[in-house]
C-alpha cells in the first residue's frame, strides 16, 4: 500500500487496488483522494478548498473536532485536476 506522504520513483510498476480510479502523481508523490465529507461531493472553486486547507486548523462540523490538514503543496488551479471526488 502507499500513502499520500511516500514518493514514487516508478510509477509505471504500480499495480492499484482499485482499477475505475486513476493513479495521480504530482511531484513524485500520489495524490490523495478527497475524504468522503460533504464539501468534498462536489467541486465549486479553489477559493472554496482554501476556506478550509488554507492553514492547519481544528474545526468542528456537527460530529465533533476535527483536524483540517493545511494543503502541503504550493497552490495550483483546478484541484479536481489531481484530487478524485468521492462517489
Amino acid at each position: 500500500m502507499i500513502n499520500s506522504e511516500q514518493v514514487v520513483t516508478n510509477p509505471s510498476n504500480l499495480v492499484t487496488e482499485n482499477k475505475e480510479e486513476p493513479l495521480i502523481i504530482v511531484d513524485g508523490k500520489i495524490a490523495p483522494k478527497l475524504t468522503n465529507f460533504v464539501a468534498h461531493m462536489e467541486f465549486i472553486d479553489e477559493k472554496t478548498c482554501l476556506q478550509c486547507h488554507a492553514k492547519e486548523r481544528e474545526m468542528n462540523f456537527g460530529s465533533g473536532p476535527v483536524l483540517v490538514k493545511q494543503m502541503p503543496h504550493e497552490y495550483r488551479d483546478n484541484c479536481i485536476s489531481c484530487h478524485i471526488l468521492p462517489k
